[in-house]
């Protein structure tokens, strides 16, 4: 027997489906055990060969499981180890882990007959007449009940076949929640730890400036200068106080960060923080760029859970379908009965062995309905695979261009701050031989400690780039080996 139509849903119900054939058919379908639809497919990726925005470069260091270590950063490894150790986002992800094994065991049950056991006592009195003794009765009975659904249509296969796609697309948001969590910590410890060396730099600023306040008002007392300039500097003062309050505030927001994503107390995470907390200290990532698009996405967490939901729907079509059709369910029952009456004692056995037919005469089109929902929840499912896609594809083209910029930005500032070191050494030199005022050496000074927060900043973005585009990409996680499966089900 063909099977049917796996494209168009909406067109008119096949002859089998309508409820007078399908009792009509039942014994022919019951011998070929046909299939209502043909096996799943994996909806193919419409993805371009390779990356638009990666570049030729040294080969990539390849990811282990413990990625987030190759950044080499002690900060990073500790406050990651202790948000894997307690996260209430991953302790969800993983009931709802349970929940899909859960619900796979309870599909895996419908294959096996179900048996019960049954028990029963009871004692009566029956009333007499006057002058007469009542007469006692006792009755006990114990027996066993078994009910089996045949499956010929592959109802009870297609939902197996659909908690097992969903066991695996919870696994995969699972691994997802994951890679996020880890992602957004060490992405907040390198920001926290670029943050800590601006602040410093802020420091340096503030003493610099009021050096240079301490200087004009020395110049204003011996009226080389006119009272503006006393008034600028200390503006220039307060202005420098002002953003060191604003760098600290924001540092304090990314300990409150990490303190949500890890458990720690701020202090502990301050701890960790300034580990190395030195001009230079943030970590240099390795290379790496993301294989071709069709190696990541076909286990990219995201993707995957979104195509094996697009399977668990595809099969939902075949139960619709299968609902439409006669049920048989074989059952059986064994009971032993004693009798107790009048002093003297019975029992009997019985057994009885059957099997039951079912099926829709008429529903008023709930049946095709049924069917045509599912039909298009499967599309919506394929639709939304689609769209995952899509964005995945984007940002992972965002964190290549990300890195690149970064790791640009970071040989421009280098260079730029190499002239600002060599500015500031030959300043300070002619203004020991007093050739130029302190006032201008404060100024190189200035210019240099802004060359070093140029390279701070970049330097945390190359880092962080890095972890964004491990995170996008999917990270180093392994799809669980049935998901491999391009079609079919075992």
């Amino acid at each position: 027997m063909a099977p049917a139509p796996s494209r168009r849903f909406d067109e008119p119900p096949l002859p089998f489906a309508k409820p007078a054939a399908s009792i009509a058919l039942a014994p022919l379908l019951l011998l070929s055990a046909c299939a209502l639809q043909p096996p799943y497919k994996r909806p193919p990726l419409d993805v371009a060969n390779a990356w638009d925005n990666a570049v030729a470069a040294t080969p990539a260091i390849p990811l282990d499981d413990r990625w987030w270590t190759q950044l080499g950063d002690p900060a990073v490894d500790h406050l990651v180890a202790a948000g894997l150790a307690d996260s209430p986002t991953l302790a969800e992800a993983a009931a709802r882990v349970d929940q899909a094994r859960a619900a796979r065991v309870v599909q895996h049950a419908r294959r096996l007959p179900a048996v019960a056991a049954t028990g029963s006592a009871q004692r009566s009195r029956d009333g007499a007449a006057p002058g007469q003794a009542a007469a006692d009765q006792t009755s006990a009975g114990i027996g066993a009940s078994l009910s089996w659904e045949l499956d010929p249509w592959g109802r009870v296969r297609e939902g197996r076949a659909a908690a097992e796609s969903r066991v695996t697309a919870s696994t995969a948001d699972a691994e997802a929640v994951r890679l996020a969590l880890i992602g957004d910590i060490a992405d907040t410890t390198l920001a926290l730890r670029a943050c800590h060396l601006t602040l410093d730099l802020r420091d340096r600023d503030i003493a610099s400036r009021r050096t240079e306040l301490q200087v004009t008002r020395a110049r204003l007392a011996l009226g080389g200068i006119a009272p503006v300039a006393v008034a600028t500097a200390a503006s220039n003062l307060a202005t420098a106080q002002t953003d060191r309050i604003a760098q600290e505030e924001a540092c304090r927001r990314l300990v409150d960060a990490l303190v949500a994503l890890t458990g720690e107390d701020g202090a502990a995470i301050r701890a960790a923080a300034a580990q190395g907390a030195s001009a230079g200290s943030l970590p240099s990532p390795p290379a790496f760029t993301p294989q071709v698009p069709a190696a990541v996405l076909i286990r990219h967490p995201a993707v995957l859970s979104a195509e094996r939901e697009a399977a668990a729907r595809w099969s939902e079509i075949a139960e619709a379908r299968a609902d439409r059709l006669p049920r048989i369910d074989l059952t059986a029952a064994f009971s032993q009965q004693w009798i107790r009456a009048l002093g003297a004692t019975d029992g009997f056995l019985t057994r009885s062995l059957g099997a039951g037919l079912t099926g829709p005469l008429f529903d008023g089109g709930a049946g095709a309905a049924n069917v045509r929902g599912a039909d298009a929840r499967y599309r919506e499912a394929v639709a939304r695979l689609d769209g995952v896609v899509r964005v995945v594809v984007r940002d992972i083209e965002d964190g290549l261009a990300a890195q690149q910029s970064a790791a640009d930005r970071t040989d421009t500032s280098q260079a730029a701050l190499e002239s600002a070191r060599m500015t500031l050494d030959a300043n300070s030199a002619r203004w020991r031989a007093g050739a130029i005022a302190q006032v201008e050496l404060e100024e190189s000074r200035r210019q240099f400690n802004r060359a070093q927060e140029s390279v701070i900043a970049a330097t945390a973005d190359r880092a962080r780039a890095w972890v964004a585009l491990v995170r996008r990409s999917g990270g180093a996680w392994t799809a669980p080996p049935s998901s491999q499966h391009e079609e079919g089900r075992p």
